[in-house]
């Protein structure tokens, strides 16, 4: 007789045996992505027909890789940063930047500005999509990227993320200044987040660049999971402080919009 979670008779060459162990821990994955308030072992194992140790060894191996994580205080498993970036490169390059095209033209028309669309991979947000109102002109920008803690898009994106993935994604020696407004500390960046959370939408004033602000707000996928970011790009002199709230809630109000036109999840 097979081992428990195994078809007797299958899988009698080594070659098989690979193929096997990299089917049994991609069934892991879904299982886990199945629970978005996360799974505990037992669970997971049982679900899969699995041993318990061996289902621990290959989601220890996929979360060395990113694709899961481990929440220490409540035991439970959790998709990790990998899934989430290797889920936005296939649908935000393509199904989510063409229902976001249309939603950043509008939001760039109306506020005369820079409108972006991007997403959150080690770390770095990566830009997808960008309409630029005084150009008059939509495009991809290329190669460009920045860090997570200093940009609107990062902190909108961190907010959502659970706190362990926070952690992991950004230690103390990743927040480094990029201007003298970066935040550099670990509780002020905790705190920035709250406060992203408490407004629904992030700002980098002058953080990343000198002279210009940053909104932006997430949008979720239908498990309500942070899959990339809407922002607004405007220099200084024409975004004082006393009218972020109101850019803040038009950005918000955006990425709500392609939230429900993409993944359909209710906001």
């Amino acid at each position: 007789m097979g081992r428990k979670g195994e078809t007797p008779g299958k899988a009698s060459r080594a070659g098989d045996g690979l193929v096997r162990a990299v089917d049994r821990a991609l069934g892991l994955l879904v299982l886990v992505s199945d629970s978005p308030g996360g799974i505990a072992l037992p669970q997971i194992a049982a679900q899969a027909e699995l041993a318990a140790s061996t289902t621990h060894r290959l989601l220890t191996t996929l979360e060395g890789r990113g694709f899961v994580h481990f929440d220490k205080k409540s035991g439970h498993w959790f998709v990790g940063r990998t899934a989430l970036a290797v889920g936005a490169t296939y649908a935000g390059s393509r199904d989510m930047v063409a229902c976001a095209q249309p939603i950043l033209k509008r939001l760039g028309q109306s506020c005369g500005e820079t409108a972006s669309l991007g997403a959150l991979e080690d770390g770095r947000v990566v830009f997808l999509h960008r309409f630029d109102a005084r150009a008059r002109r939509a495009f991809v920008p290329t190669g460009s990227s920045l860090p997570a803690h200093c940009s609107s898009i990062g902190k909108a994106l961190l907010a959502v993320l659970p706190q362990a993935e926070v952690h992991r994604t950004l230690s103390a020696e990743r927040l480094v200044a990029v201007t003298p407004n970066t935040i550099c500390s670990p509780e002020a960046l905790m705190g920035a987040l709250e406060e992203t959370r408490r407004v629904g939408f992030a700002l980098d004033d002058e953080e990343n660049t000198i002279g210009l602000r940053c909104i932006a707000a997430p949008v979720l996928d239908a498990y309500h999971r942070p899959v990339a970011a809407v922002s607004l790009a405007v220099p200084v002199e024409r975004l004082d402080i006393g009218q972020v709230a109101e850019r803040g809630r038009m950005v918000a109000a955006a990425a709500q919009e392609l939230t429900r036109a993409w993944s359909g999840a209710r906001v």
